[in-house]
């Protein structure tokens, strides 16, 4: 499973890689050609590489194993709750519900 793993995310690297290199020789035309053609090479690379890759991300998740995700998940956000509760017991209630209290007021000041 690991090396299938590798093998996607070196598929993706290559992909966005692929990405900017396009970008930068658009970038390169761009400055010797008229703003209005530019503009609209710029939106067809645009158009093209996120279909690219959309196809890229989607062929990515054929090698995927929901069941074996799901644990992966479930151990890793376990672990955390678990170190969570144990930081919590130590915490007097007094100084969560004040931290809360701080969190929702900062929350309102900047929304």
């Amino acid at each position: 499973m690991e090396d299938q793993g590798i093998v996607a995310e070196l598929e993706t690297l290559r992909a966005q890689l692929k990405q900017f290199e396009q970008a930068r020789l658009q970038e390169k035309l761009s400055a010797s050609e008229p703003a209005g053609v530019a503009n609209l090479q710029a939106s067809v690379t645009a158009e093209e590489s996120l279909r690219d890759s959309v196809e890229d991300w989607l062929s990515g998740l054929d090698h995927l194993d929901a069941t074996q995700m799901l644990e992966r998940v479930k151990d890793v956000t376990g672990n955390w709750f678990v170190d969570i509760n144990d930081d919590l017991k130590d915490v007097k209630p007094a100084t969560l519900l004040l931290i809360f209290g701080l969190g929702v007021l900062v929350g309102r000041l900047t929304s």
